[in-house]
């Protein structure tokens, strides 16, 4: 967990129109002591040579090989979900998001655009509803006001640890057919950035 987490924090992009930081939830969904923790020792880095550091073990983290997090559960559809999907397609688009986040609500329809766009390139969409489980009302009525078709996971067990241990909504993993996470961002996208970076991966894959 630890070492994802890590890889997240180290390949995120910049340029994100807009993200909700984690310490805007509400207690019980706080995000984890130790991802806090690994949070302000970055921000109160200040040196040259601790900035070199940064960067250098920023730069071995994109080579190292993470796989998304194990998990079976069910999506807010009713259906049954695991690490198998991603199998099927070549990249999984895999986007963390929460309903009490606008950021994250606002992104949805573009999300939904490129699972209709990026089908015939073999690209699945799939979402993570941060509070399906505690508030699974709120989380439908943001996929039926956008229409959306793609799958969308309650998190429960490490699939929830997983997400609470996040700093950012929405946080996105692009995920290849072997569960490999190739690349990861923080923040909302539209459509295009969202297809620039998918066409950027599918062309190195």
């Amino acid at each position: 967990m630890k070492k994802l987490f890590v890889l997240g924090m180290a390949i995120m992009m910049a340029g994100a129109i807009s993200a909700c930081n984690a310490g805007n939830k509400t207690a019980n969904e706080s995000v984890s002591t130790e991802a806090q923790t690994d949070s302000k020792k970055a921000d109160t880095s200040e040196s040259a040579d601790s900035k070199k550091a940064d960067e250098s073990k920023a730069a071995d983290s994109k080579k190292e090989d993470v796989s998304f997090p194990e998990f079976s559960a069910k999506t807010v559809e009713g259906g049954e979900i695991s690490n198998d999907v991603f199998k099927d397609s070549k990249l999984t688009v895999v986007n963390v998001w929460g309903s009490w986040c606008g950021p994250c609500v606002q992104e949805i329809p573009e999300l939904q655009k490129l699972s209709e766009n990026m089908k015939d390139k073999n690209v699945n969409v799939i979402g993570i509803a941060q509070d399906a489980g505690s508030n699974f009302q709120a989380v439908k009525e943001v996929l039926d006001k956008s229409k959306v078709t793609y799958q969308n996971i309650i998190p429960s067990g490490p699939t929830e640890d997983f997400v609470m241990s996040l700093q950012a909504f929405p946080t996105t993993f692009f995920v290849d057919s072997q569960g490999k996470i190739v690349y990861a961002i923080q923040g909302s996208k539209n459509l295009e950035g969202f297809t620039q970076i998918v066409d950027d991966l599918l062309s190195k894959m």
